[in-house]
């Protein structure tokens, strides 16, 4: 009787153990977390490769046209569309492969082979036969790092939770000699540009001049908006200290571009600020850049860059303040009407505070019936002069 029961308890334990032993999962994403695309196609399929030193596992997304594509296919297209990626193969037989972005420095504790699952399930197939359809994902691992689930078959799962590879991108930038407008006097130079959203995707740069050796980019700013009366921006006190961007804007080109703050943030360099405008300081050769993280490359974590070319904005005409200066726009606050008193009017715009335009006009009275209350922007273009102010309609 007591062998039995040692028995039936030792089989109890093995099942036990058995039992947890095969139920390891995989990890894997879903395709809405995957930040890297390679390839092109309405069909799709994740990419994962998991190393053991340190216990890393990466994934990317691959699109396609064919029914079925080789698991070499996706290595190959992955490798060529990023640098960081590369593998090492024998024939058929894939020796290493490799992850380097300057900071996770990643291969196969050995040079010898990892499996590889297809949904979860291990594969024998060679890489270069082994075919993923649509909707599946395939995972290589490096053994050291994996669960042995079934040691008769060598089978592995890795159960290390599955990181998203961010796409490569590169801010765009302009050299100081292509700037057309230059603002503020002193030896030291820097390049100020802004990325819009709204109304279309547009960068515009400026040059500042200064003579101290450094300014914030708040005082920066704030000498553009002085001198170029199309450049404007409002901040407030944030809650951690310092003063925080809430709007930006820019009448130029017939367009009226908006720069929501709570969508904004900005580069120095290339290179992420988490100081406040007003903190952060600009030395001689900077470039700074604020962008709307809506059209932005993100490349880490809330760190985004901006690739739209960048081009140089022209010189504010002088001689438009005579006319601006003129320019009436009444009553504000408005309720059903609005005048507007100038020669030579060409258009009246009115746009909501996220920049979109919401009533358009050539006549100098303009009827609001059909424009909500709230606070608006009204830009008014003569043959001469652009002249944007705030509305409140009641």
């Amino acid at each position: 009787m007591v062998k039995k029961f040692t028995l039936m308890f030792l089989l109890g334990i093995f099942g036990l153990f058995s039992t947890n032993l095969f139920a390891q999962e995989d990890a894997t994403i879903d395709p809405a977390d995957i930040r890297f695309w390679v390839g092109e196609g309405q069909n799709e399929v994740i990419f994962i490769a998991n190393w053991a030193e340190p216990d890393t596992a990466l994934a990317w997304g691959y699109r396609f046209m064919a029914e079925d594509v080789t698991l070499k296919t996706i290595m190959d297209d992955i490798a060529e569309a990023d640098y960081r990626f590369s593998y090492e193969a024998n024939g058929s037989w894939l020796l290493d492969m490799h992850y380097n972005d300057g900071v996770l420095n990643l291969s196969l504790v050995e040079q010898m082979w990892c499996s590889f699952l297809i949904n979860g399930v291990s594969s024998w197939d060679t890489y270069d036969v082994a075919t993923v359809a649509p909707g599946q994902y395939v995972k290589l691992g490096d053994t050291h790092c994996g669960t042995l689930v079934d040691p008769d078959n060598y089978v592995y799962v890795w159960e290390k939770e599955v990181a998203a590879v961010y796409p490569i991108a590169y801010e765009a930038m302009i050299d100081a000699s292509e700037i057309l407008y230059w603002i503020g006097e002193g030896e030291n130079e820097a390049v100020f540009a802004v990325n819009f959203a709204d109304p279309e995707n547009v960068c515009y740069a400026w040059g500042y001049k200064f003579a101290a050796e450094s300014v914030t980019i708040k005082e920066m700013m704030e000498a553009i908006a002085a001198e170029d009366h199309r450049f404007a921006f409002t901040d407030e006190p944030s809650s951690w200290g310092g003063m925080m961007l809430t709007e930006l804007t820019l009448d130029y080109d017939e367009n009226h571009y908006v720069l929501n703050g709570y969508n904004a943030m900005y580069n120095v360099n290339g290179v992420q600020s988490w100081l406040t405008f007003d903190e952060q300081t600009v030395v001689n050769g900077d470039f700074v850049k604020w962008g709307d993280y809506n059209v932005g490359t993100e490349i880490a974590s809330w760190v985004y860059v901006w690739e739209t070319t960048v081009q140089p904005i022209t010189a504010y005409d002088a001689v438009d303040e005579v006319e601006a200066a003129t320019l009436s726009v009444y009553p504000n606050p408005a309720t059903d009407r609005l005048y507007v008193d100038v020669e030579n009017l060409q258009r009246v715009e009115i746009y909501d505070m996220a920049g979109r335009i919401v009533l358009t006009s050539v006549a100098s009275v303009i009827d609001l019936n059909d424009v909500e209350t709230g606070v608006y922007f009204v830009t008014v273009r003569t043959e001469n002069a652009v002249k944007t102010t705030k509305l409140v309609v009641k």
